[in-house]
């Protein structure tokens, strides 16, 4: 991994000016880190090297490269006096931050890190984390001698008796790993930026560390695959050197986008899978205590029903508690990219004699760089406004009126709502529900939502529900134009709170499926807000239920459940976002949508008779159905069991939208009626155990 060509195969083409500048002591130059694309007039990165030069890389020796390519023992890689300070952003070693949290930097030896301290340079940055991506004994004829306890230029104990994570995952230098290595390494860097920050070397930090520091961020960032070598290199000149490891990095894009993919119907659109393929999907990118606790469940499934849970409960975030959130490099990523495509075409145009004074057009139509954060908030708030025209929420607010609902309770929950038309620093008793805090997350009976689920198929075993869980952990809440794009949230909006059904007639032995269409069919005139403290909670607990049963017909909260489909599929901080989601009829609604949109129901026609066959016994009827399929219906009888005890039309409505989504079967369908009533036979047996568990 060497930043400078050998003598061999050597393109006379210069890089990009910052680039070559930034590498002091080469002598050689580079290929041009982009060539035109005229296709889509975007610019395409390309290898550093030229094709006989990464030949002659792969066949001269090793220590004969040493030699040739970087100096020897006087491996300028290893040599802190051939780097400006702005190269050496950890004194003593060529290193530079790619983000926040990443470092990209050159192997440090004993030397270096007993004459810099590195080690408490290290900690004084806050660096928590360091991956070692040689092997032992690799380019053991450069810079200063191995360890031989180690076969690296240091030992890693060092680091760790500092309290360093150290690992090492061993990669062929100007070689390319396997997809699915560079997928568990990019998961354990997840894990571990939790902890903090990350530092990642190889020899001279540039081809290897940068093909997986790009791959890191176009799995937790979503970037191109492009954009993400575009952004290294922006960062940290020279980096991925070669084509295979260009070719690594786009192939690794390709390989990951179907794993993002949660929507198949909204863009980027993809092709449709079932429940288990999402499930082998999910299984390559959760990782730690998502892996654990999300093994046979969809992550939104999951989500959304502890999200109802906690809403219904009224759980709240403590400050002191808070874990930073996941940062969003988008706007980063776009200026960072601009910059550099115009710094290559002004090299080129003045390489062709054609003189443009680009500072000055620059600073007359392109805002300053401090600036980008300010222009980026401003859009998004105007993009939040627009979604919800004062014309709509004022006339829910008259639609309330007209449903007579009682006006003290309306105004309590409106001073209690966030709203993208109240905008402004909210106050504490404003801000809408968080994510589920750790201690919330820890049951307070043992049957806790995946102890009571698995109960019923498998021996009962106690759950650890550890606080670092992704899923678990406190989140700092984001800008409030972020905070929710739910229906009905304006100050006007937020006095709307359905009429408890409690003056609905039900025909409780056999639902009637005409009222029961009535009862699950989201109203135009229905919309649920935050539920507050002062609400009692029963009447929480209530009110969630009814979202969990209703259909979605009003076309606003339509546009937003389908802007949280395309986020959800798009960005990968929109799953941060629905954690502060306030809306349960918008949560449920999505989940929902989520199972019907599968390419097949979750209960086919072949496993809704195999399941009216037992159903003489609900447990044995289940244990039929596949694991996965299985769970994912427990999970969400789950957490309609650990509701407050509900009015029986309520429960039984439940269970009817739950069959619905996991059949595609519908009352006035043929055999319909046949149909719910043989599965409610199943399930309403089985939600009673467990609701009898959770009660316990």
């Amino acid at each position: 991994l060497t930043g400078s060509a050998m003598a061999a195969g050597v393109s006379l083409l210069s890089d990009m000016a910052y680039s070559s500048s930034s590498s002091a002591g080469n002598s050689a130059a580079h290929t041009p880190d982009m060539e035109p694309d005229f296709r889509t007039s975007v610019r395409v990165p390309t290898a550093k090297y030229t094709k006989v030069g990464e030949t002659l890389r792969h066949v001269i020796p090793g220590h004969m490269q040493c030699s040739m390519a970087c100096g020897g023992r006087a491996c300028k890689y290893e040599n802190p006096s051939r780097w400006s300070d702005k190269e050496q952003v950890i004194k003593g070693l060529y290193s530079s931050w790619i983000t926040d949290n990443l470092l990209a930097m050159a192997r440090p030896s004993t030397e270096i890190i007993e004459k810099y301290n590195i080690i408490n340079q290290f900690l004084g940055c806050g660096l928590k984390t360091i991956i070692n991506l040689q092997h032992p004994g690799e380019h053991a004829s450069c810079g200063y001698p191995l360890e031989p306890e180690s076969g690296f230029t240091y030992r890693p104990e060092v680091f760790m008796e500092a309290g360093i994570y150290f690992y090492n995952f061993g990669w062929k230098d100007y070689g390319v790993a396997s997809l699915t290595t560079i997928l568990d390494m990019v998961k354990v860097m997840s894990f571990a930026v939790q902890e903090g920050k990350m530092a990642i070397h190889c020899h001279a930090g540039l081809g290897r560390t940068g093909v997986l520091l790009a791959c890191y961020l176009v799995f937790t960032s979503r970037m191109t695959a492009d954009q993400a070598i575009l952004f290294v290199r922006a960062k940290r000149p020279s980096s991925i050197q070669t084509r295979g490891q260009l070719l690594c990095v786009r192939e690794f894009a390709r390989f990951v986008a179907p794993l993002h993919c949660v929507f198949s119907s909204v863009e980027p659109r993809a092709h449709a899978f079932t429940l288990s393929q999402y499930l082998a999907r999910q299984r390559h990118l959760l990782h730690g205590y998502e892996a654990r606790h999300m093994k046979h469940v969809p992550k939104i499934v999951y989500l959304v029903c502890r999200l109802l849970l906690d809403i219904a409960e009224n759980r709240h975030m403590t400050e002191e508690s808070y874990l930073p959130q996941i940062p969003d490099l988008s706007a980063e990523v776009e200026k960072t990219i601009s910059q550099q495509a115009l710094q290559q075409l002004g090299k080129e145009m003045r390489g062709k004699g054609i003189l443009l004074n680009m500072p000055h057009s620059l600073q007359s139509s392109t805002p300053p760089p401090e600036q980008f954060d300010n222009v980026n908030d401003v859009n998004n708030k105007a993009q939040i406004l627009r979604s919800f025209s004062d014309t709509a929420l004022h006339t829910l607010d008259s639609r309330s009126k007209e449903l007579g609902w009682h006006p003290g309770l309306s105004n309590l929950l409106s001073e209690h709502c966030v709203s993208p038309s109240n905008l402004g620093e909210p106050s504490d008793d404003q801000v809408c529900r968080p994510l589920l805090t750790p201690e919330k997350c820890i049951p307070s009976k043992p049957d806790s939502l995946v102890a009571s689920s698995a109960s019923l198929d498998e021996p009962k075993k106690e759950v650890e529900h550890l606080p670092s869980s992704p899923v678990c952990r406190k989140r700092i809440p984001l800008r409030e134009t972020k905070r929710s794009r739910s229906f009905g949230f304006s100050r006007s909006s937020a006095a709307i709170i359905p009429r408890l059904l409690k003056e609905e007639t039900f025909i409780k032995d056999n639902i009637n499926p005409t009222i029961c269409h009535g009862i699950c069919t989201g109203s135009s005139n229905v919309s649920f807000p935050l539920l507050q403290t002062e609400i009692s909670p029963e009447v929480r607990h209530e009110l969630v239920a009814k979202a969990l049963m209703m259909d979605v017909e009003e076309e606003n909260l339509r546009n937003a459940i389908s802007m949280w489909q395309t986020e959800l599929n798009c960005k990968e901080g929109a799953w941060e976002r629905l954690c502060i989601e306030c809306n349960p009829l918008l949560l449920s609604a999505l989940m929902w949508s989520w199972l019907e949109q599968l390419k097949e129901p979750v209960i086919t026609k072949e496993g809704v008779e195999a399941l009216i066959q037992n159903s003489h016994s609900p447990l044995q009827a289940l244990s039929i159905m596949d694991k996965g399929h299985r769970q994912t219906l427990l999970c969400i009888l789950d957490c309609a069991a650990h509701l407050m005890k509900l009015p029986e039309e309520v429960e039984m409505a439940v269970l009817y939208r739950t069959i619905k989504a996991f059949t595609r079967v519908t009352n006035d369908s043929e055999n319909g009626q046949q149909i719910y009533k043989s599965l409610m036979e199943i399930l309403v047996p089985v939600l009673s155990d467990m609701r009898r568990k959770a009660t316990e």
